[in-house]
């Protein structure tokens, strides 16, 4: 993903001509063209996938094929076996991992709305009363 997200800043960089002495930051640079990074859009298309084909019918391969390897990740018994030698991170377990970053993300977002402004330091005119 660091080749991907490196490959992303330097095209970005070109098209509005930055040049590496200007020092302007990766964050800077992504707010002024208002494009996401290339994991997080990355992140959404798969989310998107995911729910796509676990929406299909049952009987279609691309629905089966999720199915078993849902039944797999969740231990049950599957009909098959991975060949030894093949690496064992799954499609699966990145789907896992975006959707535990997003449902953190709202937590967060949520407990800050909830929150208020109370942790800014922003302060009541009431409290210039009493000083």
């Amino acid at each position: 993903m660091n080749t991907l997200e490196a490959l992303q800043m330097k095209y970005q960089r070109q098209i509005p001509d930055v040049c590496w002495w200007a020092h302007v930051s990766n964050a800077e640079l992504l707010q002024r063209s208002g494009l996401s990074t290339i994991g997080d859009i990355l992140h959404h298309r798969r989310l998107s996938l995911f729910g796509h084909v676990a929406r299909l019918d049952p009987g279609v391969p691309a629905h089966d094929a999720l199915r078993l390897m849902v039944d797999t990740y969740e231990g049950r018994k599957a009909s098959w076996r991975r060949p030894p030698g093949r690496l064992r991170n799954v499609w699966l377990n990145r789907v896992q991992e975006d959707a535990n970053a997003l449902l953190q993300q709202s937590m967060l977002w949520r407990s800050e709305m909830d929150r208020g402004h109370g942790s800014l330091g922003l302060r009541d005119d009431d409290d210039d009363d009493e000083g």
